[in-house]
């Protein structure tokens, strides 16, 4: 018995989806007392600000230029006339690459003016030693550390309870010594920490150096002394007696401590 074998029957199915259009979503702009309440919500403190484009003063092309140099130069006869011109500008150099040419450390173009967050008077201004950075002091007691290309802040930090009257950096680039108004010496590292503290003057230190050994530094006060104090014991070793005006400057080289009085 013979039967018919043919193809398997196909089960046929189309299933039919509704087409939908995309919907479009316009956003709406909240109105005003949204934007407050949603500010509210999400105000954490820190307010975005806009970029500020500052001006950079960049001056290590000029200091990479001069140590170029002084592979070749033996002294000033072999040094480049420069001329008033901006093709000159590639061979600007410091003042210590200059010093046949006095006029080259006279500064004639303002350059940036900074403000502080507290505006306060500023009594004493210390570039750091690598030249990066400024560190001022205030009234107000308190070390401001500026940007020395940008010149903006970057940090705020309280560091006496009266005004700073004195900003010194030893030789050797690894301690800051500064004091106040209330008489008080304090000892800072590097990295703005500070070490010790101990009053050195009854009234206010008006400037203080250190010895060429940094073993010595000398502060003189409106008390009318200028005492010298051993840097690692902080021991008193000699009061010197002068005329109980104010005392502004003060200076130590290898031989002579040199003091200048403002009647």
């Amino acid at each position: 018995m013979a039967t018919d074998v043919g193809s398997p029957q196909r089960f046929f199915h189309m299933p039919r989806f509704q087409h939908q259009a995309p919907r479009q979503v316009f956003y709406k702009r909240p109105d005003f007392a949204q934007q407050q309440a949603m500010q509210q919500l999400t105000f954490d403190g820190k307010r975005m600000r806009k970029a500020v484009n500052r001006k950079t003063i960049d001056y290590n092309p000029s200091v990479i230029r001069y140590l170029e140099n002084r592979l070749w130069q033996r002294d000033h006869r072999d040094f480049r006339a420069i001329q008033p011109d901006a093709g000159c500008y590639n061979d600007l150099v410091p003042p210590l690459g200059m010093l046949n040419n006095p006029m080259n450390a006279v500064t004639t173009k303002f350059v940036r003016t900074s403000t502080n967050k507290v505006k306060c008077p500023v009594f004493v201004i210390r570039w750091t030693p690598e030249g990066r950075r400024l560190v001022t002091g205030a009234s107000s007691g308190e070390f401001t550390l500026w940007n020395g290309l940008t010149f903006n802040f970057e940090t705020i930090l309280q560091a006496h309870d009266s005004p700073v009257r004195a900003m010194t950096w030893s030789h050797n680039d690894m301690w800051m010594l500064t004091a106040d108004h209330s008489g008080y010496v304090k000892y800072w590292q590097s990295n703005m920490n500070n070490v010790k503290m101990f009053q050195a003057h009854k009234e206010a230190i008006r400037e203080a150096s250190f010895s060429p050994t940094d073993n010595k530094f000398a502060t003189c006060s409106d008390d009318g002394t200028v005492r010298i104090w051993d840097f690692l014991r902080c021991h008193e070793e000699r009061i010197l007696r002068v005329s109980p005006h104010s005392h502004d400057e003060l200076f130590v080289n290898p031989y002579v401590l040199y003091i200048s009085q403002i009647n």
